[in-house]
């Protein structure tokens, strides 16, 4: 497999992931880290609240594993070890630069605003917020996803979802959106490598 045949096949989740990253380049551009901020997070309800602490966690490792195993548990190995290997890279790499980079998170970084919608029973970390895992988990778990299902229109739901996943860590005040936008990007660059670099070890592995 290579970069090209895999862009020539997954057209359609490429095209929403370039699009994605672009809008949240644009209000990186033009809003500080704290405007931008308060620019994704008009409002808050008491459905929305209920909705995104629970939809987070389809970022969680122990769901993106979970999902990995069911696919092995339906005789789906492959994409199964896909799941997995590109879940334990992105998370590999998320938590290296966290250690790395002590960035405050909004909980911090605001305290002294007016910001009114920290949510109340949900934990609110203070630091290494550069990048976000959830996100990072969710887009490496999508485009693997999306990369092997046949029917291509399923793309836009998982794209979908890993997007809702990374708003999620901004709506819950865990995160801004630099650190959503490198775990998105962290996510799909490591479901690239594993989709390239393990295709025929996967493959040779599972004839044994």
């Amino acid at each position: 497999m290579t970069l090209k045949s895999l862009y020539n096949e997954n057209r359609l989740f490429f095209t929403g992931f370039i699009l994605f990253a672009i809008a949240c380049t644009f209000l990186l551009l033009f809003f500080s880290k704290a405007d931008g901020f308060y620019f994704l997070n008009p409002f808050h309800s008491s459905i929305a609240d209920f909705i995104f602490i629970y939809f987070t966690y389809l970022g969680d490792g122990f769901f993106c594993v979970a999902i990995g195993l069911l696919l092995f548990l339906f005789k789906r190995k492959y994409m199964s070890l896909m799941v997995i290997s590109s879940y334990a890279l992105s998370g590999i790499i998320a938590q290296a630069l966290k250690y790395y980079i002590i960035e405050a998170r909004p909980a911090v970084f605001l305290k002294d605003s007016s910001y009114k919608y920290f949510i109340e029973n949900v934990t609110l970390h203070n630091f290494h917020a550069f990048p976000s895992g959830h996100t990072a988990s969710a887009f490496a778990l999508a485009a693997v996803l999306a990369f092997g299902v046949k029917s291509k229109n399923y793309s836009w739901l998982f794209l979908t979802g890993a997007i809702l996943v990374g708003y999620s860590r901004i709506y819950l005040a865990q995160h801004f959106m630099d650190d959503v936008l490198a775990g998105a990007v962290i996510g799909f660059l490591s479901a690239i490598t594993c989709w390239i670099f393990f295709d025929k070890i996967f493959r040779r592995l599972l004839r044994l």
